[in-house]
């Protein structure tokens, strides 16, 4: 099977951090036989990020990066700069499959946004299309930039949707997609790589304190990850307790807890993870988060927020789930998981055995059965 990928997210040297849930997958799908392209278009910078990583991992896959103008999306009067970016977008995307050395059988778009990129690229194209949709919240906002009419042709072009919970295949099924159109696959974790590891070992190497619990977060520096409500959390906390904060963004924590703050290499995360002694994410909204189900795999226990995204993925026996805006409960949750290491080792082990079931390596080719169903074509 030939596989062209869409993505507007996909790790670089650059940005490592960005996307790695998609190179993961796509890195499965070569693994289990299928030839892949990807297809990333990138923005033209003035000057070069100062946070830049020698690699991202391994690639398996051949990835085109083709660069193209980038507007954002402001509004002035009637004028929405999106749609700037919308177009040269497509002509990035039209320049990147003239230069592809194979002929796709497929086109597997990550995001409802790259599937109308391609669209809008190809919208004679006889190729079968399959989108996977991450956060329901986003169908909406991407709906509303396009004329109904527009958006409709796309949802009928579609063969298959990819939903990564039960919560965005109600909301493709409310938009009038047949229920047979979609497959609900939760992201998943490589096991080989995200793993129980030597704990003091890690943190010699990586220069972390050995005697503190480690709090970690993962995700974006914004508010919907929620990077400051954890700092606030910290003030209740102990002095022997210190932070990790991977990632980038305008909410950057400080606070005299913090260890280390900053981005780190895709293939250091599993490390990062394994010097942590409980993994905390107090998102506003996810879709499905990868992140969640890598500290499972290193069996770390999860606090992160009670809303159906994350019940979804987790159980009581490894989670405690909060109201994310609650810094009082989220101190809580942390002081009593933090202060039992009984309690902490046996939700770890919870964890560990309850992140088998997302094994990239069965969605993966559960993923590639949806797509050569001939029913769908």
């Amino acid at each position: 099977m030939k596989i062209l990928v869409i993505s507007g997210n996909y790790p670089s040297t650059n940005s490592p951090q960005v996307g790695t849930f998609v190179y993961n997958l796509v890195q499965e799908f070569v693994k289990q036989g299928a030839e892949v392209n990807v297809i990333s278009p990138v923005k033209y910078q003035l000057r070069k990020d100062t946070q830049v990583s020698n690699t991202y991992g391994k690639e398996l896959a051949v990835v085109h990066r083709p660069k193209r103008l980038s507007f954002s999306n402001f509004r002035f009067g009637f004028l929405n700069t999106y749609y700037f970016t919308f177009y040269f977008q497509v002509r990035a995307i039209r320049r990147a499959v003239k230069n592809l050395t194979f002929q796709p059988d497929l086109v597997y778009c990550h995001f409802l946004s790259s599937a109308l990129y391609y669209y809008g690229a190809f919208p004679q194209s006889k190729l079968p299309i399959y989108v996977a949709v991450g956060e329901y919240y986003n169908i909406d906002k991407v709906r509303r930039r396009f004329s109904p009419q527009f958006y409709s042709k796309l949802v009928a072009r579609v063969n298959g949707y990819i939903a990564v919970s039960p919560q965005v295949q109600q909301k493709l099924i409310s938009l009038g997609v047949p229920n047979k159109k979609i497959i609900v696959e939760p992201n998943g974790v490589d096991l080989s790589a995200f793993k129980p590891q030597d704990k003091i070992a890690l943190r010699k190497k990586h220069g972390l304190p050995l005697h503190k619990k480690l709090v970690l977060f993962i995700g974006r520096f914004i508010e919907n990850k929620g990077p400051l409500r954890l700092q606030n959390a910290l003030d209740q906390l102990d002095d022997n307790v210190g932070a990790i904060f991977l990632g980038k963004g305008p909410q950057r924590p400080n606070h005299p807890k913090i260890v280390y703050s900053g981005v780190v290499a895709h293939h250091l995360v599993p490390e990062m993870m394994g010097a942590a002694d409980v993994f905390v994410l107090p998102t506003l909204h996810e879709g499905s988060s990868n992140v969640i189900v890598e500290a499972m795999a290193t069996g770390l226990p999860i606090i992160s927020s009670d809303i159906p995204e994350i019940r979804f993925q987790c159980q009581p026996e490894y989670a405690i789930l909060v109201n994310p805006k609650d810094t009082n409960a989220i101190a809580a949750a942390l002081d009593l998981v933090l202060g039992n290491d009984g309690l902490r080792e046996q939700m770890g082990q919870k964890a560990l055995e309850a992140s088998q079931r997302f094994d990239l390596k069965g969605r993966g080719r559960r993923i590639l059965q949806f797509l050569e169903r001939k029913d769908l074509l």
